[in-house]
């Protein structure tokens, strides 16, 4: 009986945080341009935010995730791979920045094939960075 009660109280915190979940941006959403090319540091490693148009995919309370044009690419400890991800930008005072990285679409569907998106863990994890990269909002 304490045991399942233990584990209950463990895994509440996780099921509540589920209830802040991202959902698809509004279609009058716009899109953010960047240009040129952007690099910025991520951690222990780089992150190459390619010129163009990168499209609101989803909204969250926190703020927007923003999909890049192609694949970002990646340097130094994240291996240097191409990755499909982008910008968020968040509400907080100053909207700061980060990138992500993944598939925001799973995680907006309505029957998610995996477990964390269906009980809810659907943020990707952010990599913050600064400077913030200057964008103009596309019309």
């Amino acid at each position: 009986m304490k045991l399942t009660r233990a584990f209950f109280l463990a895994l509440a915190p996780l099921f509540l945080a589920a209830c802040g979940s991202i959902a698809p941006a509004p279609a009058s959403n716009t899109g953010i341009v960047i240009g040129p090319n952007e690099i910025r540091e991520c951690g222990q490693g780089k992150v190459q935010f390619p010129t163009g148009v990168y499209t609101a995919q989803v909204v969250s309370e926190k703020g927007t995730y923003y999909l890049a044009p192609e694949r970002i690419r990646t340097k130094g400890v994240l291996m240097g791979r191409a990755e499909r991800g982008g910008i968020f930008v968040s509400n907080a005072p100053g909207n700061p920045q980060a990138a992500w990285f993944g598939d925001l679409s799973e995680n907006t569907e309505e029957k998610p094939s995996t477990l964390f998106a269906a009980i809810g863990v659907s943020e990707p994890k952010l990599w913050p960075y600064t400077p913030k990269i200057p964008f103009q909002v596309k019309k």
